[in-house]
């Protein structure tokens, strides 16, 4: 399943279904966001962007086909290995507006960010 994480509400939703250091970095960037770009923001339309959380490779082709962001294609601003399981990849599409993507690596697309740690 696709998660899609705006504002530190939203994060308190995921807790439990993750482990603790994937729970954690959502949870930080979260507060980021919520402190500079405010918890009430259209977190599609506004900015400073959101996190998303990539499981298997159905949820690489919803991002796409949903929020038209392709992984094959994009180049990471920063890439970051959370855990043996799971890599941050963030993707900067404006100066005011970012995607972090929480990926973990049983994903086949995994492999192409590995280049960028």
């Amino acid at each position: 399943m696709l998660y899609i994480i705006g504002t530190q509400k939203d994060s308190e939703m995921i807790k439990g279904l993750f482990p603790i250091e994937v729970i954690s970095e959502i949870t930080n960037i979260s507060k980021i966001l919520n402190e500079n770009y405010g918890s009430d923001r259209d977190v599609f339309e506004d900015d400073g962007g959101y996190i998303c959380i990539i499981e298997n490779d159905n949820d690489v082709k919803e991002l796409k086909a949903k929020y038209e962001l392709d992984l094959y294609e994009a180049i990471p601003e920063y890439c970051a290995k959370l855990s043996d399981e799971w890599l941050n990849v963030f993707i900067l599409c404006n100066n005011e507006f970012g995607i972090n993507v929480i990926l973990s690596t049983q994903t086949t697309i995994s492999k192409n960010f590995y280049k960028y740690m």
